[in-house]
């Protein structure tokens, strides 16, 4: 029987270094629906999932622009989702080939500058033993 992890826990690393000053990691991968019907039927004559995407992003405390040098120079780099927190400690999930695609900050009369990055990845490799 598995033990559920605290959400508290969770750690994204980006190339063996962890993104500090977390407040918030989301990973996502979905697939498309692939679903065809036929003239003489009412439900699906094929339901498939289809082409993949894998999505990230992590809201932090704001430190410097290296997210946007990395949104506007276009670099590839590999991500790690570590659900306990301790690098490479299975199970975790390797996120490779991951750009990214939105920087985004914001500031309010109190708490600190919050920077919001999302991205994508080519693929996830899951590691669990």
């Amino acid at each position: 029987m598995s033990t559920p992890v605290l959400g508290r826990n969770a750690r994204l690393y980006k190339d063996g270094t962890v993104i500090g000053y977390g407040k918030n990691i989301r990973v996502k991968g979905s697939a498309e629906l692939i679903k065809e019907y036929s003239m003489d039927a009412l439900t699906p004559c094929i339901v498939a999932p289809g082409k993949q995407s894998f999505t990230w992003s992590a809201e932090k405390l704001y430190i410097n622009g290296s997210w946007m040098t990395l949104l506007l120079a276009g670099t590839e780099f590999d991500i790690v989702f570590q659900p306990a927190g301790s690098y490479q400690t299975a199970p975790y999930e390797t996120w490779t080939d991951c750009v990214v695609l939105n920087v985004e900050r914001t500031a309010g009369e109190t708490g600190g500058l919050l920077e919001k990055v999302d991205g994508e990845a080519e693929s996830v490799t899951v590691t669990d033993a």
